[in-house]
């Protein structure tokens, strides 16, 4: 990612609609929108902010709009979920992603964060490399936190 370029800049409440449609782009893409998903993506102050979260964003300074998301969900002070990362067709691939999953992996840390985890599916295989690449290793005694009926795997990381 080149840095003149793109900006790693945090939510402010003007942003939300560009979280949803960032994040409703793909899940429409592979599977359908879910109860959750429109709980969240209506009202991200609210149920990510306000909850202790954070959310952050790439922003492309040459064509002014936001190309990518990521949510940090508060479960535990000490517990956390990455959430919601996605990035629109014709970024994807160029390591905005990764720039961007390292920051919130990084803002966990300095929240006190010690287990950061997720949950996906298998056949996002871009995301699932990233995830690994990232240090990130399939939880397999899990149970769900969150009833989205897309996930198929759970992944975690100690920081």
């Amino acid at each position: 990612m080149n840095p003149s370029r793109f900006s790693i800049i945090p939510f402010t409440q003007n942003l939300a609609d560009d979280f949803k449609n960032i994040n409703q782009a793909w899940i429409e893409k592979y599977f359908e929108v879910e109860a959750e998903d429109l709980r969240v993506l209506n009202d991200p102050k609210k149920y990510l902010i306000d909850t202790g979260g954070h959310i952050l964003f790439v922003y492309d300074n040459e064509t002014q709009q936001m190309v990518a998301a990521c949510a940090l969900k508060k479960w535990a002070d000490d517990e956390y979920e990455l959430s919601k990362m996605g990035v629109i067709e014709g970024y994807q691939g160029t390591g905005i992603g990764q720039a961007l999953a390292e920051a919130i992996i990084e803002e966990a840390k300095q929240r006190g964060c010690k287990r950061l985890f997720l949950e996906s599916n298998r056949k996002l295989t871009p995301a699932m490399n990233l995830y690994q690449k990232l240090g990130f290793k399939e939880f397999v005694n899990h149970e769900s936190r969150v009833d989205y009926s897309r996930c198929d795997i759970v992944m975690e990381m100690f920081l």
